[in-house]
């Protein structure tokens, strides 16, 4: 189970579905929960809360490629709110499955991933010299039918109703 420690930065509900935006290691996260702050007093703008979600939820994605000589991209569309740049650090091999360990890329000022935070919260629990990790376990076709390799740049995917929160 991937854990990152986070704080919790918009909350947006209706009836007892809540969406819950939390700042994790320098990456903003989506995750619906099913509840509301009234009902749930841990549920509030700036309460410190735990990211989870399983190593066989994360999707891998190349990042978009240049399109022509200008070097314009296309940029990655997909309705995958969690989509976290990183780096290949190690990659496991095994008969069928492979499993991933991925060093988070801060966003960069004015990213997407940044846009509606301040520079000051854009901060990592981590050590400024060793970057968050989280893993993906995926098939070794599908590493093998991208070409992944270590230190190499990838977009992790997480659909937002499999990224759960927990707290103290």
């Amino acid at each position: 189970m991937n854990t990152l420690h986070g704080e919790i930065t918009n909350i947006r509900t209706e009836q007892s579905i809540s969406l819950v935006k939390v700042l994790a290691e320098g990456q903003l996260f989506h995750s619906l929960v099913l509840d509301a702050p009234d009902s749930s007093p841990w549920l509030k703008e700036g309460a410190p809360i735990r990211v989870l979600f399983k190593e066989t939820e994360v999707m891998i994605a190349l990042p978009p490629v240049p399109l022509s000589a200008d070097n314009a991209t296309s940029p990655l569309r997909i309705s995958v709110r969690n989509q976290l740049p990183c780096h290949i650090s190690a990659i496991t091999r095994g008969a069928i499955l492979c499993e991933l360990t991925l060093s988070l890329t801060p966003p960069s000022i004015g990213s997407s991933a940044s846009r509606d935070l301040s520079p000051s919260s854009i901060r990592s629990s981590s050590s400024p010299d060793t970057p968050a990790t989280i893993r993906s376990i995926i098939t070794r076709a599908a590493c093998e039918s991208l070409d992944l390799k270590e230190n190499q740049a990838v977009i992790a995917l997480i659909k937002t109703n499999e990224v759960s929160l927990a707290h103290d």
